[in-house]
């Protein structure tokens, strides 16, 4: 009977510190995110960092290789999901004072090109040449759908990964 109470115990200790990451980790996602809703269905648009890709990729074997390419230079994780069969460009490109940067895309899920199924999913990382200034606003754009990121001072002082 006191292993059962000490078990309860430490389990009531437990459950607000997993309840806690998992609003931090909706909070990081939340924050370094950028939805859009073309005619075809939805997308969002994610700044990889440290905190963000924890969030994604807690369980995944390349979450350190994730991690490690976030710090070098900027990446996104791009996904949405079809509502209606379309061609899909995988053309992506950065904008920030005044200048362009064409995004490298790695497809994951439906990100190389061409027709995607209603109902399917698209997922891909896009890597940029150079690290953008979190501190600047900048715009990306994915198969001609613009997304603004906009970002508070404090969140990425904390959390961005300069």
């Amino acid at each position: 009977m006191k292993k059962v109470l000490a078990l309860l115990v430490v389990a009531s200790c437990a459950l607000p510190v997993l309840a806690a990451q998992q609003v931090d980790n909706a909070k990081m996602l939340q924050m370094f995110s950028a939805q859009a809703r073309p005619d075809w269905g939805n997308l969002n648009v994610i700044l990889l960092n440290d905190r963000t890709v924890e969030a994604l990729f807690g369980a995944s074997p390349a979450k350190a290789a994730f991690r490690t390419k976030a710090r070098m230079t900027s990446v996104f994780f791009v996904q949405g999901t079809a509502n209606k069969e379309f061609e899909f460009k995988p053309e992506i490109t950065v904008t920030q004072k005044g200048e362009t940067l064409a995004g490298k895309v790695t497809p994951m899920k439906n990100f190389a090109g061409g027709k995607v199924a209603k109902g399917e999913q698209l997922q891909g990382l896009v890597e940029l040449p150079k690290k953008l200034d979190l501190y600047d606003s900048f715009k990306v754009t994915v198969g001609g759908q613009s997304v603004e990121f906009n970002f508070n001072e404090d969140d990425v002082r904390d959390y961005g990964n300069r």
